[in-house]
């Protein structure tokens, strides 16, 4: 079971990681095949249903051909990763 205060980044990364597999236009099958990854693992991810490691992370990111990073940029799709609180 996923951690609530963990639930939102977990989505996110897993959005993430579709978002770019799309724009490089592969498919589940040939990404997972790229990473060396199960298909179903990385359908998980994708969904947000599983907290990945950082080694699948990095699996990812080098079947995607980009650097472990991108993966975590969630700025570019939006996400209100850290909110500012404000000082009371």
């Amino acid at each position: 079971m996923i951690n609530t205060k963990d639930e939102a980044l977990i989505i996110a990364f897993g959005s993430r990681v579709r978002k770019l597999r799309k724009q490089r236009r592969l498919s589940m099958e040939k990404l997972a095949e790229l990473s060396g990854i199960d298909y179903r693992q990385l359908s998980y991810v994708e969904l947000g249903q599983v907290n990945t490691t950082i080694s699948t992370a990095s699996a990812l990111a080098n079947g995607l051909d980009i650097p472990l990073k991108e993966l975590f940029d969630f700025d570019n799709d939006n996400f209100p990763m850290h909110q500012k609180s404000e000082k009371v």
